[in-house]
């Protein structure tokens, strides 16, 4: 799908591998790079600021998280879009994201609640804009901020890896305007469950969060697999 062109901001000298890594994942996360991109680690060099070694170290993990593939000559590139790879991260995230905030509403507090209402608000507006590059980014801040309350780094990082690999169908999916998601509902159901300190009612909201975009994203992937099959 094309050759690099998002623009990055370069990182800082110091710790290259564990930064590189660091910007990359939130770059695939944002959908900065599509499916069956292929990534070039000169031109990426150049985007992050930084050397050949730190890329290629970054690219490796990467890899290693199924983020990446490594194709025929040793050629690195986003994953195709497949039906068969979004529903292996779908039912990975419908585990992982509903325990995340299930474990995270005890320790919430009304700072927290109203953090994540007023990304909440920042998402309507983008939603309601058609503002794609806002809905996700409020978006993810929303998920992603509220994971993190659970306190399970491990976890944590566990889900950034699924959104590494999501982040690029999604961006697709919305870049072809066959979206036709409406998080705002969802998202409200997670934030009354949030103020009413219901976990398991917040974790059910969140795993429908999840699921509602399923059927336009399958078709949507469906679409594409007859289009590269022809």
């Amino acid at each position: 799908m094309g050759e690099i062109s998002n623009k990055v901001d370069p990182i800082e000298l110091s710790n290259l591998a564990a930064k590189t890594y660091g910007s990359m994942k939130q770059s695939l996360i944002a959908g900065k790079f599509l499916p069956g991109e292929r990534l070039r680690i000169r031109e990426l060099a150049t985007l992050f600021g930084t050397s050949a070694t730190p890329v290629r170290e970054a690219l490796l993990r990467l890899i290693s998280e199924h983020a990446l593939e490594l194709q025929a000559a040793k050629q690195i590139a986003v994953p195709d879009l497949s039906t068969a790879r979004y529903i292996e991260i779908r039912t990975i995230r419908l585990a992982l994201e509903p325990l995340a905030v299930e474990l995270a509403v005890p320790r919430l507090q009304p700072a927290d609640v109203e953090t994540l209402t007023r990304l909440q608000e920042e998402f309507v507006v983008a939603e309601e804009r058609g503002d794609v590059e806002e809905e996700m980014r409020t978006n993810r801040a929303f998920h992603l901020g509220l994971y993190t309350h659970a306190a399970l780094p491990m976890l944590q990082a566990t889900i950034e890896n699924l959104w590494a690999s999501m982040g690029p169908i999604l961006k697709a999916w919305y870049l072809t305007g066959m979206s036709d998601y409406q998080g705002a509902t969802e998202h409200e159901n997670v934030l009354r469950c949030l103020r009413q300190r219901d976990a398991v009612g917040a974790a059910r909201a969140m795993q429908n969060d999840i699921l509602v975009p399923g059927p336009s994203i399958l078709r949507f992937l469906e679409t594409a697999e007859v289009k590269h099959a022809a």
